[in-house]
């Protein structure tokens, strides 16, 4: 059972050693991104992923618009790449 409820979407989180931004949770699966698209974790329902949660901290120092604006600009340059197929 995940324990941490003060979770919120858009705070860098400390996830195994990387600071992410939660983009989502959606049912019991958390999504996080470190700005880089096809990358990033999700974290569920598996006991392993559920103390990771209870443990997270808060990303000191990160500006979680930062990591998102990477993401876009990773995004953008996938969708650019393909279309210059």
């Amino acid at each position: 059972m995940i324990t941490n409820n003060t979770l919120q979407i858009g705070q860098a989180y400390i996830v195994e050693d990387v600071p992410m931004v939660l983009q989502s949770i959606e049912g019991n699966r958390h999504n996080f991104t470190d700005g880089r698209y096809g990358f990033g974790r999700v974290l569920g329902s598996r006991p392993r992923h559920a103390e990771t949660l209870a443990n997270l901290k808060v990303a000191k120092g990160v500006n979680p618009q930062d990591i998102l604006d990477n993401l876009k600009a990773t995004v953008e340059a996938m969708v650019n790449f393909n279309q210059s197929k």
